[in-house]
């Protein structure tokens, strides 16, 4: 499983760092309002999840360095769907490694 780290860079950019298997990986990701209003949740918390979303899909490697969240589901039509379970899932907790 992944580590991944988030910062907030300015209103709703944040530098997200990643660590699986060993590698070291860092991308920037803005979440548009809308998003968080659709899902209730902070927008740490959706970095974190989404990126849990790619890296279950794809390696991070593949992952674009600098995303909105709002171009996922051009690429993957289930994000939206799939989202809230990944808000609930491994490092949605605010003590856990993952969180900031």
């Amino acid at each position: 499983m992944a580590e991944i780290v988030t910062r907030a860079v300015d209103e709703g950019l944040y530098e997200a760092e990643v660590t699986q298997e060993g590698g070291h990986y860092a991308y920037q990701v803005s979440v548009p309002d809308d998003l968080v209003e659709l899902t209730g949740a902070e927008r740490a918390a959706i970095v974190r999840a989404t990126l849990a979303f790619l890296l279950d899909r794809e390696p991070p490697t593949s992952i674009m360095r600098r995303f909105d969240c709002s171009v996922v589901p051009r690429f993957f039509p289930e994000y939206e769907a799939e989202l809230p379970d990944y808000l609930e899932g491994p490092g949605a907790e605010s003590g856990s490694p993952a969180a900031t």
